[in-house]
């Protein structure tokens, strides 16, 4: 599953850390995260990134790999 994780963080001008932090999780959860493929992230991590970038948890997956599974 990819999450545009990056993309939102850098909107809003958090760095790893600071998202991290607002969050509640890990900066190496942060990391691997945003690397693609490296690391599927738990519903409950997707939530908390949500909640700490002010978006809801469906703005973080691409539309990219929602046309891919749809497609199936």
């Amino acid at each position: 599953m990819v999450i545009r994780l990056r993309e939102w963080r850098q909107k809003r001008a958090f760095s790893q850390a600071e998202l991290a932090a607002h969050a509640g999780v890990s900066k190496a959860t942060i990391v691997n995260l945003e690397q693609p493929g490296r690391r599927t992230p738990h519903p409950r991590t997707v939530r908390k990134l949500a909640v700490a970038l002010g978006v809801s948890p469906e703005d973080l997956y691409s539309p990219e790999q929602d046309d891919q599974e749809n497609a199936r």
